[in-house]
């Protein structure tokens, strides 16, 4: 920084100089100084020979002079083209002396001063030499603010981008560094700073992918336990006939088959999150989605319309697990009949899953298809849930090309399923 305030002071100095010359400059006095002892004697000389006219050619002077009587006539001219007036003497820069006759004035002698022409050529280099300095003064004031913008003003420019690319979340573009700079080890800082967020940014991906693989895993092994709590009920209930018993068994089957699906649940949407919720697009006979709905009709309260003829764009495991989601939360919520209507609109096949329940509020209709979302009746309703089941639903409909929407009907609540015909 010391090199910057020494351009600086320099710069100062100069004005400084600049201000002094001009200040100094009427002061001069350029050229020569008159000689007046010669222009005495010029007078005196003068004085002599008055009333001899012709002796006054006689006169010795260094100068060029013009004599005047006292009515301003002149008397004599020591050379031609000399002014023939006191008015005009002093404009062209001629001195006046009076030329006296014991204590009375006689005329006057109008002397060339020699310094005229001089004093003009000074002042004129003077005012060359102020422009030139003037001028350096300029150029170096510029390459100044030059230098000082180079040194502060353009590294605060990189730092203000830089600090927009670490906002976006690009930590692998570094920050230019100059180290002769004076904010070189400030940048530097920077960079590493840009380096350890860099760090940290990879190891919370690292440790959130972690996280995701572990509540996969865990969710998957626990699916083998509850599978076989479920099947040893059922052999249970195979060999016991009291009533008490059965019953608890029968409680202990429904225990089972609802953790199953928690796990499902906590299973595809830790999938999903790592990227691993894969459909696999075939075309497929529509008769097959009547076949879907009568698998989980446990119930026997699915009524299912006339499919029309087509076929169409699905995954059927992926559309297993849609219609599972979809009867899952009707069997929990609705516990009506379910009425299951299929039509054909603009190259896609609609199905409208009806239920007879309560529905949703209409501020909520878009919201309980979105992750770990439940809506107030039913977190009202006491039902154990995550809120997964139609975000999974909607998430694989979208990955199968169609599509899922929650509506409210006048007599209950229906989730509207698009299907997308095969070409």
């Amino acid at each position: 920084m010391r090199k910057y305030w020494f351009a600086y002071a320099v710069l100062c100095a100069l004005l400084l100089a600049g201000l002094l010359l001009a200040a100094l400059m009427p002061a001069v006095n350029p050229g020569q100084e008159i000689d007046f002892i010669a222009i005495n004697e010029l007078t005196r000389q003068a004085a002599a020979h008055w009333h001899e006219p012709s002796a006054l050619d006689s006169i010795l002077s260094p100068y060029r002079f013009v004599l005047l009587d006292s009515g301003g006539d002149v008397r004599h001219a020591s050379h031609e083209g000399l002014p023939d007036s006191l008015t005009a003497a002093l404009r062209r820069g001629f001195v006046p002396m009076d030329i006296t006759e014991g204590a009375s004035v006689i005329g006057k002698a109008l002397v060339e001063a020699p310094s005229g022409d001089a004093r003009e050529q000074f002042q004129n280099r003077q005012r060359a030499l102020m422009l030139a300095a003037f001028a350096l003064l300029c150029v170096l004031n510029a390459a100044f603010l030059w230098a000082l913008h180079a040194a502060l003003v353009q590294p605060f420019k990189r730092l203000e981008a830089f600090a927009h690319t670490i906002t976006t979340g690009r930590f692998d573009e570094p920050l230019p560094m100059d180290r002769h700079n004076i904010f070189g080890l400030f940048t530097q800082s920077f960079d590493v700073m840009r380096a350890s967020l860099r760090e940290a940014r990879r190891k919370q991906r690292e440790a959130e992918q972690a996280k995701k693989e572990l509540i996969a895993s865990l969710s998957h092994d626990m699916k083998t336990p509850v599978t076989s709590i479920r099947l040893i009920s059922e052999l249970l209930q195979a060999q016991i006939t009291d009533p008490v018993s059965l019953e608890k068994l029968k409680t202990i089957e429904q225990k089972a088959d609802q953790l199953d699906r928690l796990m499902n649940n906590l299973l595809h949407s830790a999938l999903e999150e790592l990227g691993e919720l894969s459909v696999t697009v075939s075309s497929e006979d529509s008769g097959i989605i009547r076949g879907l709905f009568e698998d989980v009709n446990h119930f026997s309260r699915i009524r299912v319309s006339e499919i029309p003829a087509c076929l169409v764009e699905l995954d059927r495991a992926r559309m297993e697990q849609v219609i599972g989601n979809i009867i899952a939360n009707s069997y929990k919520y609705a516990e009506t009949y379910i009425d299951v209507d299929c039509t054909i609109h603009d190259e896609l096949l609609q199905i409208d899953v009806n239920d007879y329940g309560p529905g949703v509020e209409p501020e909520e209709l878009e919201l309980i298809t979105t992750k770990f979302y439940r809506g107030e009746r039913a977190k009202a309703s006491q039902k154990e849930g995550e809120g997964l089941g139609l975000y999974i639903a909607k998430l694989l409909m979208e990955k199968m090309g169609g599509g899922l929407e929650a509506l409210n009907c006048g007599d209950g609540f229906t989730l509207r399923l698009w299907m997308r015909l095969s070409r």
